[in-house]
């Protein structure tokens, strides 16, 4: 209004009218009808809310077991001794270590947070060693009401939290497979979660290494010996570690312990295994008439035999099934094992048949020791 009249009126009228008139004009302006242009604007506030809330928890008294909670999607991480709000707050656990790693996990029914989380924070963090974990806790209560966030958090507490060890097959790479990074052929043959091993030929000097299944092929994460080269009985083994090697040249069971990280290896009483032609699988799916026939795992040169055979992508039917050498009964291995109870096992030289669920199998052998193991595709 007030340029209105600047710009409209005032060329108009006289200069001193002019003034009159708008003095007159900007009176009337803040009487009458106009009062309400005098009054600031503004929104009207909400009223305040009275927030109010309590977060005073406790550490387990145990430590945390992961593998006990095999069957559980939720893991309980503190005990609630007084956590209440008398607004919808929103509750956040974060856990933290020393060495600045932080990770924050919404939480189910009131203490629980989603197991599979947690292992994958552990397993980012430290790795899957199967070792205690020790972290700090802090449990926040949040809550954001017009425009405003009022939070409040409880006192640290520890988390004390013992890994499962990691259900899944083990590669080797080096000579014992002609140091192959594309195909899965020489796995560890478990002899329980914890142990796995191989037997096989080494020869005392860059022997081997290994992969996890999760990181076949990926150079930064193949598992060696703790701190380099080594050739001792008995040793450590980690992520980025250097050449597995035997104390001496020979035939060796070589085990892994994936709940200490330690592998050792166990020196055979033959050193001159029966060598073997050919090894085959024969059986009720395809009734016991035509082998199908595996495949020697390549080494690095032609000193020795591997002595450790796969068979990729055979489809069984249910039924017996054995492994047999150079097409013929005179050497066969079998058992009373069923393969849907436990995928691995030692095959014996006995008339039993092993007994396989129909499916699409991955399937390894080793001849000096009768260890299989299936892998369902």
């Amino acid at each position: 209004m007030k340029r209105y009249i600047q710009n409209y009126i005032l060329p108009s009228l006289g200069k001193g009218l002019g003034m009159g008139f708008l003095l007159c004009v900007l009176c009337v302006a803040c009487t009458g009808d106009y009062d309400d242009w005098a009054q600031p604007q503004h929104n009207d506030q909400d009223d305040p809310v009275d927030v109010q809330m309590t977060v005073d928890v406790e550490a387990m008294a145990d430590v945390i077991d992961i593998e006990a909670l095999a069957e559980e999607p939720l893991v309980q991480m503190f005990v609630p001794v007084k956590v209440e709000s008398n607004v919808d707050a929103e509750y956040v656990l974060t856990l933290s270590d020393d060495k600045g790693n932080k990770k924050e996990f919404s939480l189910v029914d009131e203490c629980y947070v989603l197991k599979d989380e947690l292992v994958q924070m552990i397993n980012d963090f430290y790795g899957k060693k199967q070792v205690e974990r020790v972290m700090n806790g802090v449990l926040t209560a949040e809550y954001t009401a017009n425009g405003s966030t009022v939070r409040k958090s409880s006192e640290k507490f520890l988390v004390r939290i013992l890994p499962a060890v990691p259900d899944m097959n083990y590669w080797i790479y080096g000579k014992q497979n002609n140091r192959d990074a594309e195909q899965k052929t020489l796995p560890l043959m478990p002899v329980s979660k914890e142990n796995q091993t191989v037997t096989t030929y080494f020869s005392g000097k860059l022997d081997t290494k290994m992969w996890s299944d999760d990181t076949f092929g990926n150079s930064s994460e193949v598992y060696g010996a703790q701190g380099g080269n080594q050739s001792k009985t008995t040793w450590e083994f980690s992520v980025g570690g250097g050449y597995i090697c035997s104390p001496s040249e020979g035939w060796y069971t070589l085990s892994f312990n994936f709940a200490t990280y330690q592998y050792t290896f166990t020196k055979l009483e033959n050193q001159e295994p029966t060598e073997y032609g050919s090894i085959s699988l024969i059986g009720d799916f395809n009734e016991w008439k035509t082998d199908v026939t595996m495949t020697p795992v390549a080494v690095s040169g032609d000193k020795w035999k591997s002595h450790c055979w796969y068979a990729l992508g055979v489809e069984l039917t249910s039924g017996g099934l054995k492994f047999r050498a150079d097409y013929d009964w005179a050497v066969s291995w079998g058992g009373v094992l069923n393969i849907k109870d436990n995928p691995y096992g030692v095959a014996q030289r006995v008339n039993d048949n092993l007994t396989v669920p129909a499916g699409t199998y991955n399937i390894y052998f080793n001849d000096i020791t009768g260890e299989f193991l299936f892998i369902a595709e």
